[in-house]
């Protein structure tokens, strides 16, 4: 800020400064011109006065010149009055040339003596100072100086703050989990410092994430062995009511370790897509005929036999997670839609329940996210979580995008999936 004032302020001085038509050189005072001007002409009328010489500068000149000898006084015949205020001394012989200066009310006077003559000149003044100035020229000049400096300001400003846009990226990628990635600024200023210290707080947020996910993790692969001796226990147990409620929520428990390491392999380098050639419309009747008691609130729907090229399991996942979703949270038909264009196969899994509201749609792909009313199971149970964060990265480990919709009561998940033709890497 103290710079821009400083330069709008050098600006103005450079623009008026300039405004004035002067050449380089000064010119000398009105006094030291007058002087000037007064020898010359002394000089060129001489001693004894060439009273012709005086007639031809008077006129030329537009100047009263007045000559005066022991054998005459000559004036000029400019229309020129003689109020010299002080007298004006008397020539002595042995009297050395001296020039003096005459007050006069409207004209500069110059008195030189030479000899016995004494030269009395009355000359016009010198201009004033603002017939030098030009204001359009200092409008001009003001109006290139602020340019200039509009325009340095801008770079400059633009080089200060450039900083703060590497932070708004950087701020984006981590709202959208991408820790890894550091913000490059080569600056020892604030901003810089600002930009290290952001760079150490999504470093240290990334780790304590990463252990996070390495401890749950490690949680339940541990928990793989002690399920299986349960699920081997229940068989020995007589058939009860009890045992029923426990191989469900065994199997509750089991899906749900199966749904957290299947997210961490596909986010590991270890979990690579094994893609290959299937009819979609096929594996999701495959899927349907899995849900034996619900199968009839089941509807496929497609026009035709759907090609698809992926990982025929993890798309079978995929699709079994959301008809699961779907029968859980409603009682009517579940529609699953396919169709499909030169580019895209889109898979739409609908249903009409209590929906989903606005708030919660923007989150439902969270790990553990879970709407305490929109959404609830009409069986009475509580799901994970983790359903659908489980299918948002199997549809990106495709290259694809899922999302969700819900109005009056109808909630509608969609999938784009990219057509691929054997071969391409996904």
């Amino acid at each position: 800020m103290v710079v821009a004032v400083v330069l709008i302020n050098a600006a103005v001085v450079m623009a008026f400064r300039l405004a004035f038509d002067l050449p380089e050189d000064p010119p000398p005072s009105p006094r030291g011109y007058a002087r000037v001007i007064a020898t010359y002409l002394a000089d060129e009328i001489g001693s004894p006065p060439d009273t012709l010489k005086a007639r031809k500068y008077a006129e030329k000149l537009g100047i009263g010149i007045r000559l005066e000898t022991p054998d005459f006084v000559w004036t000029s015949p400019t229309p020129v009055e003689w109020d010299i205020v002080e007298p004006a001394p008397l020539p002595l012989p042995d009297s050395k040339p001296r020039t003096r200066m005459l007050r006069q009310r409207d004209r500069r006077a110059v008195m030189i003596v030479r000899d016995e003559t004494v030269f009395s000149f009355k000359l016009r003044d010198l201009p004033p100072p603002q017939s030098f100035f030009s204001t359009e020229r200092a409008v001009l000049w003001l109006l290139l100086f602020l340019s200039l400096i509009g325009v340095g300001l801008f770079f400059l400003l633009r080089h200060m703050f450039s900083p703060i846009q590497t932070l708004i990226a950087g701020t984006k990628r981590i709202s959208t989990g991408d820790f890894s990635t550091a913000i490059e600024v080569n600056r020892r200023d604030e901003l810089g410092e600002l930009a290290h210290s952001f760079n150490a707080m999504s470093a240290r947020i990334g780790n304590m994430l990463k252990r996070e996910r390495e401890l749950l993790l490690d949680v339940s692969h541990e928990l793989r062995s002690p399920l299986t001796r349960m699920k081997v226990a229940l068989e020995l147990i007589p058939d009860s009511d009890a045992k029923t409620q426990l191989q469900n929520d065994v199997d509750e428990l089991n899906a749900m370790l199966t749904e957290l390491l299947e997210s961490e392999r596909l986010q590991s380098s270890n979990g690579s897509l094994k893609p290959s050639h299937f009819d979609l419309t096929e594996l999701a009747e495959e899927v349907r005929s899995e849900f034996r008691e619900e199968h009839h609130r089941i509807a496929i729907e497609t026009e035709q036999p759907i090609s698809l090229y992926a990982d025929k399991e993890r798309i079978r996942l995929l699709l079994r997670n959301l008809i699961s979703n779907a029968l859980k949270y409603s009682q009517s038909l579940v529609r699953v839609h396919f169709s499909q264009t030169p580019s895209h196969i889109t898979l739409r899994v609908l249903d009409k329940g209590k929906g989903i509201a606005k708030e919660d749609l923007k989150k439902i792909f969270e790990p553990f996210y879970r709407t305490d009313s929109a959404r609830v199971r009409m069986n009475g149970a509580g799901g994970f979580g983790l359903g659908l964060y489980l299918c948002k990265k199997i549809v990106e480990a495709h290259g694809g995008s899922i999302t969700a919709q819900s109005e009056a009561g109808e909630t509608c998940f969609e999938v784009q999936l990219p057509q691929r033709a054997k071969g391409d890497s996904l």
